[in-house]
Parts: C-alpha cells; sequence; structure tokens
C-alpha cells in the first residue's frame, strides 16, 4: 500500500481519529488502511466511527503502521496514547481490533479544535467530559457525542484559562484538583437555578449562541467563577492545617468575594451553602498537634508537598493538564441531585 502523505501528528489523538486522517489524505478507505494493518486476515472490517470507537493493534500491527507511515514506532507512541505498551493487543501475528468507547461520563473522546488541528480529530480523555483549548477559543466537550462551544465572544473564559494555568503552574495537580472541585460547586449552583451567577450567567449564555443549549454551555459559563472559588479553597488549604482554621470564617470571605452572602448559610430557602458544606465535610480543619500525611507539608517543597496538603479522597492524575485531577465530590452533572449526582 502506497501511503505518499503523512499527516500531522497531534498530541493525545485517538488511533482511530489518526488512522481515518491518514486514509482520507491518502484518498484511502478506513477499510483498506485497516486491512493493511493486518494483512492475511480475512475478517470482516467494519465502518470507522472515529466519535464513536477506538482501534487497537497488536505490536506487530504497530510496526507495520509506522512503516507505512514513515515514522518511529516511539513517536507514534508518545503521541497517541492507545499505541502505547498498556493499550497494545496482546498477540504476536498483525491484528487490529475496534471497540465501541464506554457510556461513561469521561469516558468518550473529545473533539479537536478545528482551530488548532486538522478538522475532525478526536482527542482521547483520559476521563475528561470538557475541557478549554490550550488557545482558548474552543470549548471541547466530549458528552452527547462530542460537541464544540466557541467562546470566543466571552474574553472572561479566555482570562479564567490564563488564571487556571497560572494555578496549576504554582501549585502542581493540587490546583488542578481544587478547580475541578470549586467546578462541581458551581455546576450545582447552575443547576439550582443559577444560585451564583444568575444575570452574569445569563448573558454569557446568550453570548454563547446556543439558546436551546443552556445546558451544553454550562460547563464553560461557570469558569470564571470556578477559578476564583478553586483560588479561595487553595487558601482554605493552607488555613486548616494551622491552629485555630475556622470554616465560617473562610464561607464568609468567599461569599464576599463571590458577593453571594446565601453562601455562609447552609439552611434557608435557596442553600448556596450547601455544596461548599460538604466540600468542607472532606477538607476539614486538622485539630492541632494530630499528625496528618501534610502537617509539615508547605507550599515550597514542590508539588507532591502541596498535593500532601489534599484529603485522601483525590488522586493524583495519570495525565498532566487542565481538567485532569478529579474531584473529590461525587455529584455527576446532568444526574439527579436527589442521588448524590447533579
Amino acid at each position: 500500500m502506497d501511503v505518499p502523505l503523512r499527516v500531522p501528528l497531534i498530541a493525545g489523538e485517538t488511533t482511530a481519529s489518526y488512522l481515518a486522517r491518514t486514509a482520507a489524505a491518502n484518498a484511502l478507505t478506513h477499510s483498506e488502511l485497516l486491512r493493511a494493518l493486518q494483512p492475511g486476515r480475512r475478517t470482516r472490517t467494519p465502518a470507522l466511527r472515529t466519535a464513536a470507537a477506538e482501534v487497537y493493534v497488536s505490536p506487530a500491527s504497530l510496526r507495520l503502521l509506522a512503516d507505512l507511515v514513515r515514522r518511529p514506532v516511539d513517536q507514534l507512541a508518545r503521541a497517541l496514547p492507545h499505541l502505547r505498551t498498556g493499550h497494545l493487543l496482546q498477540d504476536d501475528t498483525p491484528l487490529v481490533r475496534t471497540a465501541a468507547w464506554p457510556r461513561n461520563a469521561g469516558q468518550t473522546p473529545l473533539p479537536g479544535c478545528p482551530l488548532c488541528m486538522e478538522e475532525g480529530a478526536w482527542l482521547v480523555s483520559f476521563g475528561r467530559r470538557w475541557t478549554p483549548c490550550g488557545c482558548g477559543r474552543r470549548w471541547l466537550i466530549g458528552d452527547l457525542g462530542g460537541y464544540l462551544v466557541d467562546t470566543t465572544p466571552l474574553p472572561d473564559l479566555a482570562r479564567a484559562l490564563l488564571r487556571h494555568r497560572a494555578l496549576v503552574h504554582r501549585l502542581g495537580p493540587a490546583g488542578d484538583a481544587l478547580v475541578a472541585d470549586a467546578h462541581q460547586v458551581a455546576l450545582w449552583w447552575w443547576v439550582h437555578r443559577r444560585q451564583v451567577g444568575g444575570d452574569t450567567w445569563l448573558r454569557r449564555e446568550d453570548a454563547l449562541g446556543m439558546p436551546k443549549g443552556r445546558r451544553k454551555t454550562a460547563p464553560a459559563v461557570v469558569y470564571p467563577e470556578t477559578i476564583a472559588l478553586a483560588e479561595a479553597m487553595w487558601a482554605w488549604e493552607q488555613r486548616r492545617h494551622r491552629p485555630g482554621a475556622n470554616s465560617h470564617v473562610w464561607l464568609e470571605q468567599v461569599a464576599e468575594k463571590l458577593k453571594v452572602p446565601g453562601l455562609a448559610r447552609v439552611l434557608g430557602p435557596r442553600r448556596e451553602g450547601v455544596p461548599l458544606a460538604r466540600w468542607l465535610a472532606q477538607h476539614t480543619a486538622v485539630p492541632h498537634g494530630r499528625g496528618h500525611r501534610a502537617a509539615a507539608a508547605g507550599e515550597g517543597v514542590g508539588a507532591e508537598g502541596r498535593w500532601a496538603r489534599l484529603p485522601d479522597a483525590h488522586r493524583w492524575p495519570a495525565e498532566p493538564g487542565l481538567f485532569q485531577a478529579g474531584s473529590c465530590l461525587s455529584w455527576v452533572y446532568g444526574k439527579p441531585l436527589t442521588s448524590g449526582e447533579v
């Protein structure tokens, strides 16, 4: 098979997406390219739906692909996560298999940004349901089959991206974990009739131009308040390990920062403080003198020391980047809050 044109590698791309782009650039069908990676096999090769399924190959097929596109195996594996050792099929012969993506939240691929990548590219989610593109002009969302949100009309979202990066640069993955927690809280507020953002969030939704898809844009709409809250959460992480830490004082400061007095009240008709109360139940003040994994940890001891300040419910992310760390809050946006999920 002749594959004269090499498409550019995209970091984090799905194997199916890379193969589809390679086939399209060389006037090949998906089936032709997949058959070339397992010569001699007469198995049926289904149509390749890049948003719905991933392609997995054996080491022998990976070497055939490397020869076809004239790239070293290790270069392909660095860019395409599912060509790495732990994801290769355990077979000594050339073998290709396709598998549908799991339908669980955060398992489906993210659409690539058409401003920064070739149009039609798809990225491995690494557990993320969404993330802003590095260019600051698109949000990549894997829900509902995958879609993009054009955030160009809202510079506030680009400013939030810069603050998110700065927080992760300063704190390491701990900063991203706190953003994940704050995002959970902000989405709770959005679901409860925009308890905090109010008219500001409505104006942002209108600016994004998806009037019938307000729920689809909510993860991006709440981003600025998410980052402001994450910064405040880090202040509490530092404070809760010191004598005299008072969570109610911190709540009042957050309420003043976000200009929502109700945040300091858990009870009441609107109950804006409920998600923060649940967060504080896991990020409790540490009794003075009690041994704790972070008792001696300080901001100057590196990313690991700052991570040690977080509760055990947080897990170190498998990949670097934004929205890679999970939250300690269990609700899932899009599901009923009554079951502990959003």
